[in-house]
């Protein structure tokens, strides 16, 4: 059996101002054909999944296209025309195919379509035969739509937050699908959209309330015919209509099934969605937490600073947290910030040299303002680094471009980035000699997706509720494209499962 793989993966955050144009994706990653097996293979993401089935079912993996970029703004349509166009000629010469293999992320909006993951896939499946299945496998945070569910054969999203399971979800799709082409299966495929909204604050699948959600999916796989069932978290800061939380169940061939398991799981969200609801404290009141418990503490406190969370689309350069706890007289501080122009600065002046500049905030007026530091720039270094372990989303390849280590008079330690990246590895700072276990407070860019870099050397991880694109506060968002009514910014949307 011969099967295509491909995938475009982008979280788009409309609020930002940083469009996605086909430079951003050729800056992170457009890998080609064996270049995709390269980028992937050996790691813990979707499309290494893919590979884990191929290798135990026997079928050839033909990689196509893999686009990705960062979450940041909307896909400009010149973007998503060029890497869907590409996928579609890449798929026409390869033919004939027994199956296509999807790796997107589920949250993708481009200018012309706010479905772009739908789209994309709708397209896919009007160049095959009715026979050929097609699978998808998106985020936990994809915004799922009516379009994705009938343009594909198996469909399912991770269903761990930090994102632990994305090559195990993507091995489900692909052996889902595999037997789907075979006729081993008749997948039937059920998608509930309750209007409602979890918070960004609320959703580690640690806790609850989606901690319960997610074992009840998981009891659900013990039902005869039940083939598969996803909670899905959806991402609030794509303005569109499909936003919010999805619940999907694929049977098999028994619709009235399917669509019994999610309607189930969409009943119990809705009956705890009070617990959705923030409740985080300020930055003030975060940093004096961390400060008290940093006192007592033998590890650090680790702060996850919310307006900026980097893989929800923010801009990686808020100086909110910095700026506060110089006022309050902190040190011992630890974190990045997007600068590619004070890197440069720094660059030029070269390690060991004293500097006065201004670092952060540059991107938006949503971080706070760039913030004058002086001190001792300790380390110019490129900021190429791998992890091998396990990682939110699964990826093991990481760049920040060229990055400057400060030293700041006020106590603060700085790593300033040329490229928007994420805290997910701790290999980000061993890589450039700073050893964050020996900092009594450390600031992470997120909300869940570091944890598993941080928790293992942290006494405490502690939310602060930041400003930012990224915030907790919905409310300060202006929706244009959302549903309406839907919870909780109409606290009585009402929910009448059909």
């Amino acid at each position: 059996m011969r099967v295509a793989v491909a995938g475009l993966w982008h979280e788009t955050n409309t609020f930002s101002s940083v469009p996605a144009d086909y430079a951003a994706f050729e800056a992170d990653l457009l890998a080609r054909e064996h270049a995709m097996w390269d980028e992937y293979h050996g790691s813990e993401a979707t499309i290494a999944g893919f590979l884990d089935a191929a290798e135990a079912l026997g079928f050839e993996a033909v990689p196509l296209l893999h686009a990705r970029t960062g979450p940041i703004g909307t896909i400009t349509d010149e973007a998503f025309e060029r890497i869907v166009g590409e996928t579609l000629e890449r798929l026409e010469a390869g033919k004939p195919w027994d199956a296509v293999l999807l790796a997107n992320h589920g949250a993708a909006v481009a200018h012309s379509h706010p479905d772009a993951d739908g789209e994309m896939a709708a397209r896919i499946r009007a160049r095959l035969p009715p026979n050929v299945p097609v699978g998808m496998a998106l985020d936990l945070h994809a915004n799922l739509s009516p379009q994705m569910v009938a343009s594909t054969t198996v469909l399912n999203t991770y269903q761990t937050n930090p994102h632990l399971d994305a090559r195990s979800r993507g091995r489900e799709v692909a052996e889902l699908t595999i037997r789907a082409a075979r006729g081993e299966v008749a997948p039937v495929q059920a998608l509930v959209k309750p209007p409602l909204v979890i918070n960004i604050t609320r959703q580690w699948t640690g806790e609850q309330p989606m901690q319960s959600l997610i074992e009840l999916a998981t009891r659900c796989y013990g039902e005869a015919g039940v083939l598969s069932a996803s909670v899905v978290q959806g991402y609030p800061y794509a303005d569109v209509p499909e936003m919010g939380m999805s619940f999907h169940a694929i049977s098999d061939g028994v619709a009235t099934l399917a669509q019994r398991i999610a309607s189930t799981l969409a009943q119990a969200a809705w009956a705890a969605r009070e617990e959705m609801r923030p409740n985080i404290p300020s930055p003030h009141r975060t940093l004096q937490a961390a400060k008290s418990l940093s006192e007592v503490a033998d590890a650090p406190i680790v702060i996850m600073d919310v307006g900026d969370n980097i893989l929800g689309g923010s801009s990686a350069d808020s100086t909110v947290l910095l700026a506060e706890a110089r006022r309050m007289g902190l040190r011992g501080v630890l974190q990045t910030l997007f600068d590619p122009q004070a890197v440069a600065l720094c660059a030029s002046a070269g390690e060991g040299a004293r500097v006065t500049l201004e670092v952060g905030a540059k991107t938006d007026a949503h971080h706070g303002a760039p913030l004058a530091v002086s001190g001792r720039v300790r380390r110019i270094a490129q900021g190429k680094y791998e992890d091998p372990t396990p990682t939110h989303g699964g990826f093991r390849y990481f760049d920040d471009g060229l990055r400057a280590l400060i030293e700041a008079d006020d106590g603060a330690t700085v790593l300033l980035t040329s490229h928007r990246s994420s805290n997910l590895s701790r290999e980000q700072w061993y890589s450039i000699g700073v050893r964050p276990e020996r900092y009594p407070i450390i600031v992470a860019k997120g909300v869940v997706s570091p944890r598993p870099a941080y928790e293992p050397i942290a006494a405490k991880i502690l939310l602060a509720n930041t400003p930012g694109l990224t915030t907790a506060d919905l409310d300060n968002l202006t929706y244009r494209q959302r549903r309406r009514p839907l919870f909780p910014f109409e606290a009585d949307a009402p929910y009448a499962d059909r």
